[in-house]
C-alpha cells in the first residue's frame, strides 16, 4: 500500500454486513453480562453518535441519537485516554456522580476505545448497568475479545477503502497520462504510437506489480488472453492450456460454478458497471480463492457484448481469516452454552439441598412433638393391659368384687379417653406434616394466606414445650394473600427460624423471635428479628 494513501476515516461508511455481526455480538454480550445496555459508539465531532445499540430489555439508548461532547459523558473519557474505562457506582464517584448518563439511570460503565489503524478514534464499545457493577476480570476480558474482533473489521473496511483509493488514483494518474499520451499523438503519429506502447506496458506493470492479473475475453469467438501474472494466479505454466471460455469453467470448484455462470449471464444482459465475482479455482492440487473483475469495453450495433476485460487477484489469506473469525465464535457460542448448563445444573443441585435440609429440619421438629401424645398413648396402653390382666387373675381366683370390678372400669374409661385425645392429637400433626411435605415436593403455585401458612410452621417448628423460654410473635395480616409458591415461603422461614436459633439464642434460654410481613408496592416483604436474654435477664 503506498505510503501517500491517506483515508478520511471520520465519515467511512461502515457495511451493513458488518453492521449486523456487531449487533449480534452487542446482544451476545448484553445477554452473558446480564446487564441492559450494550453500546457501540462512533465519535463525529463535535458529538457522538449511538452507532449500535442491544435489543436488550430496559435499554434506554436508541440508534442515530446524538450527545454534545464536552459534558462529562463515560465516553469522552475513554476517547481522550484511548483506554479502558470502568465506573463500579458512578453515585459514589465524586468525579462521575453528574454523568448525564445518570439521567438515564445508568450507574456503572465499562468501556474501551476503538482505534483505525491510522489511529484515528472510531469510538468506544462499552457496557452499561443500572445497578453498581465491579465488572469482574471475566466480563473485561470478554469485552476485550469483542473489541479485537470489531477492530479487525476496522482495519479491514480500512484497507479496502485505502485500496479503492489507490486503485483509483492510479486509474487517474492512467487516464491522465492516456490524454496526454493522444496530445502527443496529434503531433506525432509514431511518437503517440511509441508513447503509447509505454503507457500500456506501465499500465499492465501497475496492475501486475500490486498483484492482480488481466485477462481479456473475446466473447464472440470464446478466446481468453491471460496476462503472465495472471497465468501464475491460475497455476498455468503455459497460455495455451486454458485459452477458451470453456476451458476456463473446468477450473471452477463445481459448488461455485452455478453461481459465477449465472451472475455472469445477468451482467452480459445488462453490461453496466463491472462484473465482480469471488470463486475457487484449482492450482495443481489445490483450491484457491480468487476475485474477479471485469467490464464489457466493446459492444455491437445491438448493444451485445463483444469483449470484456478484467482482473484476478488471490484472496485465499481473506477467506482463511474471515473462516478463522467464523470458528472463534462458533467456539464462543459453545462454550457460552455449555457454561450456562452448568451454572443452571448447580443451581438445581442447590435448590434440591435446601429442599432437603428443610424437610429434615421439619421431620425433626415433629418427631419432638409427636413424642408426647405417642409416649401417653403407649403409658395408657401398658397401664389398660396391666389392669385387664389383675381382672382376669381376680376372676380366675373367684376374688373379684362388684367394687374392684367399678373401679377397673372407671380406670378404663378414664385411660380410653386419653388414648383418644392423644391419638386424635397425633393425628392432626401427621396431617400436617403431610401437607407440608406435599408442598415441598410438589410446589403447586397457589394463593394462600401467608399469616395461616407461618403460624402452622411455627407450630411444628417451635413446640411449645420445648421451648419454654421463646416467645413467638407473628405479626403478618390475617386477610394477606399471595399467589406463589407456599413451599418456598416455608423453606425460607425455616432457614430464617434456624439461623435464629442457632446463632441468636446460642448460650441463651430466653427471648422472643418475631416475624412480620407487610405489601409494598406491589410486592410483599417478610423479615424476622431474634432477641434473646439469659435467666439472670
Amino acid at each position: 500500500m503506498r505510503a501517500t494513501v491517506k483515508v478520511e476515516t471520520r465519515n467511512l461508511a461502515v457495511g451493513h454486513d458488518y453492521a449486523e455481526k456487531w449487533q449480534e455480538v452487542l446482544d451476545l454480550l448484553a445477554s452473558m453480562v446480564s446487564i441492559p445496555a450494550a453500546l457501540i459508539m462512533r465519535a463525529q465531532p463535535p458529538q457522538i453518535k449511538v452507532f449500535l445499540s442491544s435489543n436488550s430489555d430496559g435499554n434506554p439508548y436508541e440508534e442515530e441519537e446524538m450527545a454534545d461532547l464536552g459534558t462529562g459523558l463515560y465516553c469522552e473519557t475513554v476517547m481522550a485516554r484511548r483506554g479502558e474505562l470502568i465506573v463500579p457506582n458512578a453515585l459514589a464517584d465524586p468525579g462521575w456522580d453528574s454523568n448525564p448518563d445518570i439521567k438515564l439511570g445508568m450507574i456503572s460503565y465499562m468501556g474501551m476505545p476503538l482505534i483505525w489503524p491510522n489511529q484515528d478514534v472510531f469510538g468506544t464499545i462499552c457496557v452499561l448497568d443500572r445497578e453498581e457493577n465491579p465488572y469482574n476480570p471475566t466480563y473485561r476480558e470478554l469485552l476485550a475479545q469483542f473489541r479485537s474482533m470489531v477492530e479487525r473489521d476496522l482495519r479491514q473496511i480500512y484497507n479496502d477503502k485505502a485500496r479503492a483509493q489507490e486503485d483509483a488514483a492510479l486509474r487517474a494518474e492512467e487516464a491522465e497520462r492516456v490524454r496526454r499520451e493522444f496530445d502527443l499523438l496529434r503531433a506525432g503519429e509514431q511518437k503517440a504510437l511509441q508513447a503509447l506502447r509505454e503507457s500500456e506496458e506501465r499500465w499492465h506493470f501497475a496492475l501486475e506489480g500490486a498483484g492482480d492479473g488481466v485477462w481479456d475475453w473475446d466473447i464472440a469467438s470464446g478466446d481468453i488472453f491471460f496476462s503472465p501474472r495472471c497465468r501464475q494466479l491460475l497455476g498455468l505454466s503455459r497460455a495455451a492450456e486454458i485459452a477458451g471460455f470453456k476451458l476456463w469453467q473446468t477450473g471452477i470448484h463445481p459448488d461455485d460454478l452455478p453461481t459465477v455462470l449465472a451472475d455472469l449471464a445477468s451482467h452480459l444482459r445488462q453490461p453496466q458497471g463491472s462484473f465482480v465475482t469471488e470463486h475457487r479455482f484449482l492450482k495443481g492440487e489445490d483450491w484457491v480463492w480468487l476475485l474477479g473483475r471485469g467490464m464489457v469495453v466493446s459492444c455491437d450495433a445491438q448493444g451485445q457484448p463483444l469483449r470484456m476485460i478484467g482482473t484476478y487477484s488471490d484472496i485465499s489469506e481473506r477467506k482463511q481469516a474471515e473462516e478463522e473469525l467464523q470458528l472463534l465464535n462458533s467456539h464462543l457460542e459453545e462454550r457460552v452454552a455449555t457454561r450456562t448448563a452448568e451454572l443452571k445444573k448447580a443451581m438445581q443441585q442447590i435448590s434440591s439441598a435446601e429442599k432437603q435440609a428443610a424437610l429434615a429440619r421439619m421431620v425433626a421438629g415433629m418427631a419432638h412433638e409427636l413424642n408426647t401424645p405417642i409416649g401417653n398413648i403407649l403409658l395408657c396402653s401398658s397401664q389398660i393391659q396391666a389392669d385387664v390382666t389383675g381382672i382376669v387373675k381376680a376372676d380366675a381366683d373367684k376374688q373379684l368384687s362388684r367394687k374392684t370390678l367399678q373401679e377397673f372400669l372407671e380406670k378404663t374409661a378414664e385411660s380410653c379417653e386419653l388414648l383418644q385425645r392423644n391419638s386424635a392429637q397425633a393425628g392432626d400433626l401427621i396431617s400436617r406434616f403431610k401437607q407440608i411435605a406435599v408442598d415441598q415436593l410438589d410446589q403447586p403455585r397457589r394463593s394462600f394466606h401467608p399469616a395461616k401458612i407461618m403460624a402452622k410452621l411455627l407450630q411444628t417448628l417451635l413446640p411449645p414445650e420445648h421451648h419454654l423460654g421463646i416467645r413467638i410473635e407473628l405479626q403478618i395480616p390475617q386477610e394477606l394473600v399471595l399467589e406463589n409458591y407456599p413451599s418456598a415461603l416455608e423453606q425460607l422461614v425455616s432457614h430464617l427460624v434456624a439461623n435464629s436459633l442457632a446463632h441468636g439464642f446460642d448460650g441463651r434460654n430466653q427471648g422472643m423471635i418475631r416475624l412480620s410481613g407487610y405489601p409494598c408496592n406491589g410486592r410483599s416483604t417478610i423479615s424476622s428479628c431474634a432477641t434473646a436474654m439469659t435467666a439472670r435477664e
